[in-house]
């Protein structure tokens, strides 16, 4: 049964196979680049960040906390699963996030506080495993900007005891955009309330 906090078909073989009926093999970078160029199919963004808004209006009546509403597309292919979150600021409200995001679907999460990150992890092309990191920072310490990281590693990279306090101040310099083995992650954020953060997991030179 698929969570209530996430929005979107999955983008499966079958997809494909719908706009390419002769098409023998299909890959999972086919599934990807259909996923991606299916992110704004059936309204489901919209659907998300509507989602959000009703969640908005009725957990967080404190005008003064500082929110993030969350979106995140996978479109690498494959369904990526949850991983792990932290905290510097703030918490997760209503449902959380999504255990799992199949290809072609949008997550939805809303945070207060409002200075977080999130993980999901997913094979990449050599078979192991690759861990997305999405992080955030939108709080009323720093009223004039909002920031966003993001960046793949390997999942254990994100065991090291000080990972966090590395992350931090990159989320404040970094890219918002960065790519390895052959994937491609982006992020932004609205400089506007309500603070949206937005994301995008695909394959490099799909976008």
């Amino acid at each position: 049964m698929a969570a209530w906090n996430v929005f979107g078909e999955p983008v499966t073989d079958e997809t494909v196979r719908n706009y390419f009926p002769s098409k023998l093999v299909i890959t999972r970078k086919d599934r990807a680049y259909f996923a991606y160029n299916l992110k704004e199919a059936e309204n489901k963004h919209k659907r998300a960040e509507e989602f959000l808004m009703k969640l908005l209006n009725e957990l967080c009546r404190d005008e003064e906390s500082a929110v993030t509403l969350g979106t995140i597309y996978n479109a690498t292919g494959d369904t990526l699963t949850y991983f792990k979150d932290y905290d510097w600021l703030g918490r997760v409200q209503g449902p959380g996030y999504p255990k799992q995001i199949q290809n072609g679907q949008w997550a939805a999460f809303l945070h207060v506080g409002s200075r977080g990150s999130v993980l999901y992890r997913g094979p990449h092309k050599e078979g192991e495993d690759a861990a997305w990191l999405h992080a955030w920072s939108n709080s009323n310490d720093d009223p004039t900007k909002r920031y966003v990281f993001t960046e793949i590693f390997e999942p254990q990279h994100y065991d090291a005891s000080n990972v966090w306090s590395y992350v931090e101040p990159e989320i404040k310099t970094a890219s918002c955009n960065y790519d390895k083995w052959g994937f491609y992650t982006s992020a932004s954020m609205t400089q506007d309330s309500p603070y949206k953060y937005s994301a995008t997991m695909t394959w490099e030179f799909i976008p």
